[in-house]
């Protein structure tokens, strides 16, 4: 058997060393890389002039981009070209010739997308940090929750924002519990489901999570209690995904702190578990508990989770997951999508996790991308104004460049009012004190 693979091998042999005698030729592609302008950030103006450096082992003879030929720029192999930009994400292939006849294609992207921060929306009568803000059908939107200070108790109150409206007013019946750090989804029956949260902002104990699971109902303004069957609910700053299987109507949530041990000695932790539940008209049943429930790829709490079905038919049952962990120095970025899309399997897959590690930041639809909004890295105190983008078809982020006006926030609530214009309420300051003010994100054309 030995002497039969020699005979295999050692011809085979023969021929490698034979053909290395030949002439080597080097068939290196030409490359090709963007020098300016910077496109990991977004562009403001809708003409670049694109310059870049190709390069090979023989002379670049062209360079085109979108197949219009660029002109030589008469040093150090660059090549400049004036491109026009569309709103949002724009693709961009570069084509590279050498004087051999090899051929090159690079594809870069670039983001145009012109904005501005407006200090004019709708402001709430009281501070608050750590609410949700939830559209009901008829348009009018309704804040829920939250505390006015990272150091003080949760409260209960209500408020609400008919559309077109300046101001948000308090509704007369509050909520059955003061929760901050919660969930708030909407049910197609037009109630909004309230789930999880802290009775305080200072979340030190799994006393202080709230067990309680409430809706509103629009027809009578009024909070009413939601019975839970199975494990009761703890956990604070996670996020919620209402979804159907078959005719059941499933909530799922995600992550969060919470209490990780259960019975007999409950444990406050950061959960890396999704637990589901169906949801009845009169009550919540668990389908499964802490032990069984699935684990998720990270222990995130303060993330975000949105549905990339807004960018596409292909992207439909699948969910973006963007957070960081820190701890005691160590500072972990994590990103991931959720894929429902071949039930009644469950599959998660790496994405790129957000440029500046944040927590408890805001994520909402912005043209064909995905916008994130303010946060903390690690402590209240370093709450930013920085914004980003994801681009679920380029599946990479684009940074905002730094605007004069924008606030450091956390905590706060964000949702779409137009495909142009985005609105930012309440959330904490670096001192942790919250804002009643809102911002307006507004993207389109700038006068």
């Amino acid at each position: 058997m030995r002497r039969l693979l020699l005979l295999v091998v050692v011809p085979g042999l023969a021929i490698a060393l034979g053909a290395c005698e030949r002439p080597f030729v080097d068939v290196a592609r030409p490359d090709a890389r963007v020098v300016a302008p910077d496109l990991s950030e977004v562009q403001t103006e809708d003409t670049i002039v694109l310059e870049v450096e190709a390069s090979s082992f023989r002379t670049i003879d062209r360079v085109e981009v979108n197949g219009t030929p660029m002109a030589f720029a008469g040093t150090e192999n660059r090549w400049m070209a004036e491109v026009a930009l569309l709103r949002g994400l724009n693709r961009l292939v570069l084509t590279t010739h050498d004087t051999g006849g090899t051929v090159a294609m690079d594809t870069t992207w670039a983001v145009y997308l012109p904005f501005r921060f407006a200090p004019t929306g709708p402001s709430l009568p009281e501070p608050r940090g750590g609410h949700t803000l939830t559209f009901l059908p008829d348009g009018t939107l309704l804040a829920a929750g939250g505390a006015p200070d990272v150091r003080a108790e949760a409260r209960r109150d209500a408020f609400i924002l008919p559309p077109g409206g300046r101001a948000f007013s308090m509704i007369p019946a509050p909520m059955l519990a003061a929760r901050t750090g919660h969930t708030a989804t909407p049910l197609p029956d037009g109630r909004v489901l309230f789930v999880g949260g802290s009775s305080t902002e200072d979340l030190a104990a799994v006393r202080d999570l709230v067990e309680t699971v409430e809706v509103f109902d629009p027809a009578t303004q009024r909070f009413e209690v939601l019975p839970v069957v199975g494990q009761p609910i703890r956990r604070a700053y996670h996020t919620a995904l209402l979804r159907t299987a078959g005719d059941a109507l499933l909530l799922d949530l995600f992550g969060g702190r919470g209490d990780i041990r259960y019975e007999p000695t409950p444990r406050l932790g950061t959960r890396d578990d999704l637990r589901t539940f169906q949801v009845f008209p009169d009550s919540l049943v668990a389908l499964n508990s802490l032990r069984s429930a699935p684990f998720l790829p990270a222990a995130l709490w303060g993330h975000t989770l949105s549905s990339l079905a807004f960018f596409g038919p292909d992207l439909q049952g699948q969910y973006l997951v963007e957070g960081t962990f820190f701890d005691a120095g160590v500072v972990d970025s994590v990103g991931y999508v959720v894929d429902y899309s071949r039930p009644p399997e469950l599959f998660f897959r790496g994405a790129p996790a957000l440029p500046s590690p944040r927590i408890r930041h805001a994520a909402v639809p912005v043209a064909d991308l995905l916008g994130f909004f303010g946060g903390y890295q690690g402590t209240p105190t370093s709450a930013l104004a920085r914004t980003e983008f994801y681009s679920p078809v380029a599946r990479r982020f684009f940074r905002l460049p730094q605007p004069e006006r924008s606030i450091k926030r956390f905590g706060h609530a964000a949702t779409n009012l137009s495909a142009q214009r985005i609105l930012l309420v309440g959330g904490f300051a670096p001192d942790g004190t919250a804002f009643t003010a809102a911002e307006l994100f507004e993207t389109g054309t700038m006068n």
